[in-house]
């Protein structure tokens, strides 16, 4: 059995970690090793703490583009008044006047505060829409769509905010620092384990060694065909 090449992505390693594992709970007859359980078990934790850490990063990410939602819609709103508020037709232009009032309290530039401000500011826009004439609202196709949308991008970032500080209650170590010691986890120590034991005792660990040996195969293939002309990566013994 061949080690894993360590230039995998984290999201591969932690995948190939995962599948070990879940190989390994299906061997009851490997239970009473007390080697193997324990690299089994550092094996398990470290790719928990993988998985933790990439749930906070994409936590990070939805939050970041529910922002981008938002701020989209603010300034739809702005751009669509400004419009309206140039055309020759006397009635809608008075109406898109009477609402840019508003809008221009908190204006376009409310998508450069900070998540807590904007939220602030938003919440506040959307009240004093609330409390303008309906009929100039009515009067401009798309103003209501447009204030209906913001509303829904402002309650779409208030949940993924709470979903975010959910992942970001407890402190977790980055993938990358936890990717290491899991390769190492894996190559130094159950690789060689395995392959003397499936020597040993191949009817008690074959299976198993067979199991880890075919995942660690498909992720080194998957690995070598990223390599530029698509040649393979060089093997690690």
């Amino acid at each position: 059995m061949k080690k894993v090449i360590s230039t995998l992505r984290i999201a591969e390693i932690n995948g190939l970690a995962d599948s070990i594992v879940a190989h390994y709970r299906n061997e009851s007859g490997l239970n009473g090793d007390a080697f193997l359980s324990g690299v089994m078990a550092e094996v398990e934790a470290l790719s928990a703490k993988i998985t933790a850490a990439i749930r906070q990063a994409r936590a990070v990410s939805s939050l970041d583009e529910a922002d981008t939602v938002r701020d989209n819609a603010v300034k739809s709103l702005g751009t669509l008044l400004e419009g309206y508020a140039a055309i020759p037709l006397a009635g809608k232009r008075a109406s898109a006047q009477r609402l840019l009032t508003v809008f221009a309290k908190y204006g376009k530039s409310i998508t450069f505060a900070n998540y807590t401000a904007e939220s602030a500011l938003i919440k506040s826009m959307l009240e004093d829409f609330a409390k303008a004439d309906a009929a100039d609202i009515q009067n401009l196709p798309g103003v209501a769509e447009s204030l209906a949308e913001i509303r829904a991008a402002q309650e779409a970032f208030s949940k993924t905010s709470v979903e975010y500080t959910q992942a970001a209650s407890s402190k977790v170590e980055s993938a990358t620092s936890v990717k290491k010691p899991l390769v190492s986890a894996i190559n130094d120590r159950l690789v060689p384990y395995l392959n003397t034991m499936a020597m040993v005792d191949g009817a008690g660990y074959g299976g198993f060694s067979r199991h880890v040996e075919t995942e660690i195969a498909k992720m080194n293939e998957t690995v070598g065909k990223r390599k530029k002309g698509g040649s393979p990566a060089p093997s690690v013994d």
